[in-house]
Parts: C-alpha cells; structure tokens; sequence
C-alpha cells in the first residue's frame, strides 16, 4: 500500500527532516528550468499560453545557456515565483540587486526583408540608434506570419506587409504609418517572438 509522503515526513526525527529540507533546497537550485517547469506540473504549451508567446519560444528559452534577465523573471513569474538576483561576498555579505539599467526598454523598430525565392527575414534596429540589432532566422511565409503574430501585430497589417514583401522583393518597416513611426518593440518583445541579436553589419 502506497503510504502519504506527509505521513512518512511526520515520522522523521528532527535531524533527518532538516537534512531532507536542505537536500531538497539544494536540488531546488540546481534545477534546470525545464525541470522546474515540470516540478509545477505545466507544459511548454500552458507555459507558452501563460507569456502568450509560441510554444517554441518557450522551448528556445529552456535550451539556451544565457538569456535576458525579462525572459527570466516572465518565466520564473509564469511557475509562481518570483526571481530575485544577490551578489554574495566572501565574508558572507549578500547584496540584492534590482536596478538593471535601462538597456531592456529601449525602443527598436522592425523591418521585413524579403531575401528572394520566398524566404525572408525579420531585424530589429534600435530606434535611437543605441544598442544591438536584433534578426530572426530565415524564415518562410508561414514563419514569417507566426513571428509577426508573436509581436501582437494586427492581422490586416501582417496581411498587409506579406502582399508587399511578396510583391516587391524588397523591405518595409513595421509600425510605420507615413513618415512617422508608430510601433515600436521591447528586446524582451523581440526575444519573445524568436529574435536573437545579429552579428554586428
């Protein structure tokens, strides 16, 4: 018969039960986030639904070795908790660190390039000219649709920067309207949506 893990845990001396929160707090830290997805019982997919990204971003974030501190905290926010960051010093000193600067809400703009023979690509430019530029892989129609999605652009304007891309070859800026620019996006909007910063031009 199976027996209740909180049964067996209040039959535990005190010294056991201590160690057994320690080990537990220890390979709480050493969790990958995609164990740490499955330890709250969520899906790549309730994950995606919850960050309202495409599943494989959420799928990308678990891979990659480095991210933004954003991607993390939304991730770390969507399983329940919350991300805290400390400096930990030798003499045993911690400090938490919650200021970051401003470089996650500077404002990029986005172009869509068509590269020919039906591939195209999406970049993102910062607006004021100060930072790094982001790009997508290349992508088909049908990943080029997705990405825009994933940026929460309208459907008449994905609609409208196909037909254009299909039809001249060349590029067109997202959020554009006229001469003035009346969309701009977050590098954790674009991380969200696939991009990864390009190679320096």
């Amino acid at each position: 018969m199976a027996r209740n893990y909180k049964e067996l845990q209040a039959k535990m001396d005190p010294a056991s039960l201590a160690d057994n929160k320690r080990r537990v707090r220890e390979e709480l830290q050493r969790m990958a986030l995609e164990e740490l997805r499955g330890a709250r019982q969520l899906t790549q997919t309730d994950m995606a639904e919850m960050l309202d990204v495409p599943q494989s971003s959420i799928s990308r974030i678990e891979r990659r070795a480095d991210m933004y501190l954003s991607t993390l905290r939304d991730y770390v926010h969507a399983v329940g908790g919350e991300l805290r960051i400390q400096a930990v010093f030798p003499d045993g000193g911690t400090v938490v660190i919650d200021r970051f600067g401003e470089y996650e809400e500077r404002p990029y703009v986005v172009q869509a390039l068509a590269e020919g023979g039906g591939v195209f690509r999406l970049r993102a430019y910062p607006l004021h000219h100060d930072g790094v530029t982001f790009s997508t892989t290349r992508l088909k129609v049908s990943g080029l649709t997705k990405t825009m999605r994933a940026l929460h652009l309208p459907e008449i304007q994905i609609a409208s920067a196909r037909e254009s891309l299909e039809s001249t070859a060349g590029r067109i800026e997202i959020g554009r309207a006229g001469g003035s620019i009346n969309r701009v996006f977050s590098i954790p909007d674009l991380v969200a949506a696939g991009f990864e910063e390009a190679p320096t031009e």
